[in-house]
């Protein structure tokens, strides 16, 4: 099928999600089953607009900065979805605002048809980066539920196994990402390790989390998860977003 028309189906399937994500705004605030639906009308529509693209250039769809912030949206969108049950707007909206305000960035990048650079045509990128944003969005729904914990009357025992759900599995998946990362980097650069400011502060943000992890074993430190969780966001962010627009990164994006 020609490319052309590929990529102007994902872009019209990227609109209507988006135009669909807008409504949630307003329906998130109704009952859980007619929220749900549309989240996963968005989700659903969200990952055709990604699947046509990555038809379009017979490659996994993650290339450029709209595709990133697409990819990272979509990514907080399900685990989002994946947590409907829980009754509670600041958690919902904050982990929600996040997938959101990244959507709305991305719609503002060029959609045009753009091909993979030859340092990515390695299975171990494939690996590395979706990987790296469920983790991401894994500890941004950590960071959600610390704010629900501080600003929600609900059941404060919830929020805490969702912070420590994110803290774990966020931690694990990154930590299987950074090993294909160093695959991807001694295909792509001859390294498994570079001083460059995204593998340094990937080294942070994973110490930091596995220092959050920890604190399970130290009673007297157990109170500081939770401003840990919004602290770790501020990082998540500095890892991301940061060194790819304020630093001369290999990783730029």
């Amino acid at each position: 099928m020609n490319p052309q028309f590929l990529i102007k189906l994902s872009v019209i399937f990227f609109w209507c999600s988006l135009f669909i994500d807008t409504s949630y705004w307003i329906i998130g605030f109704l009952g859980r089953k007619v929220r749900f639906y549309v989240l996963l009308s968005g989700v659903v529509l969200h990952i055709s607009a990604i699947t046509f693209r990555g038809l379009a250039i017979e490659y996994f769809p993650l290339t450029n900065k709209f595709e990133s912030f697409s990819g990272f949206a979509l990514a907080t969108f399900i685990v989002l979805l994946c947590n409907s049950k829980i009754e509670s707007y600041v958690y919902r909206i904050s982990l929600f605002c996040v997938g959101y305000c990244f959507l709305v960035a991305a719609s503002f990048f060029p959609k045009n048809l753009t091909y993979a650079p030859p340092l990515m045509l390695t299975i171990w990128y494939i690996l590395h980066v979706p990987i790296s944003f469920f983790c991401y969005a894994l500890w941004t729904s950590s960071s959600a539920a610390a704010l629900a914990k501080y600003f929600s009357a609900g059941n404060q025992r919830r929020f805490e196994q969702i912070i420590d759900f994110g803290f774990q599995y966020g931690f694990i998946a990154f930590s299987i990402s950074m090993i294909f990362g160093g695959l991807w980097g001694f295909v792509a650069w001859g390294s498994y390790f570079m001083w460059d400011p995204k593998v340094l502060w990937s080294v942070i943000i994973w110490f930091f989390y596995a220092t959050c992890i920890h604190l399970d074993y130290w009673t007297e430190a157990k109170k500081f998860k939770t401003p840990l969780a919004l602290v770790g966001f501020v990082i998540l962010l500095t890892t991301y977003v940061g060194t790819s627009f304020f630093t001369q990164s290999s990783h730029r994006f």
